[in-house]
């Protein structure tokens, strides 16, 4: 449990990550209009957050449909409800991939130099 709380505070922290350094305001320069809170990258711990959040669902999902498979007396019930928990579990971790490379994604355009993220993002320009 604990390390679920862990997840949960490293993805929200990875979330709330100021998106620049707020620039000193100055009289003689005019104010620009405020920068969007979430860029183009910042959207990737966004969907790793949610896919996150979607593995974590479906693993409580399959515990549950196991515990319910020990439960039952008729064996052609018991199958279905284990069936249910592996399709449930294996959806579970495909998520929690997909979560992790999202947020790896991120953290990669994040870290890189602003020319080789410019060519490593996902976003089309018209």
């Amino acid at each position: 449990m604990a390390s679920r709380r862990l997840i949960a505070l490293v993805l929200l922290w990875m979330v709330a990550l100021p998106a620049s350094a707020a620039e000193p305001g100055s009289l003689d320069v005019p104010r620009r209009e405020s920068a969007p809170v979430l860029h183009g990258h910042r959207y990737a711990y966004v969907a790793g957050g949610v896919l996150a959040l979607g593995g974590l669902g479906l693993g409580f999902v399959a515990q549950g449909e196991s515990r319910r498979s020990q439960r039952l007396t008729s064996a052609r019930e018991a199958r279905a409800s284990l069936d249910r928990a592996r399709t449930a579990a294996a959806t579970a971790n495909v998520l929690y991939a997909a979560a992790g490379a999202a947020v790896l994604y991120g953290l990669l355009v994040e870290l890189l130099p602003e020319p080789a993220a410019e060519a490593a993002t996902l976003t089309y320009r018209f």
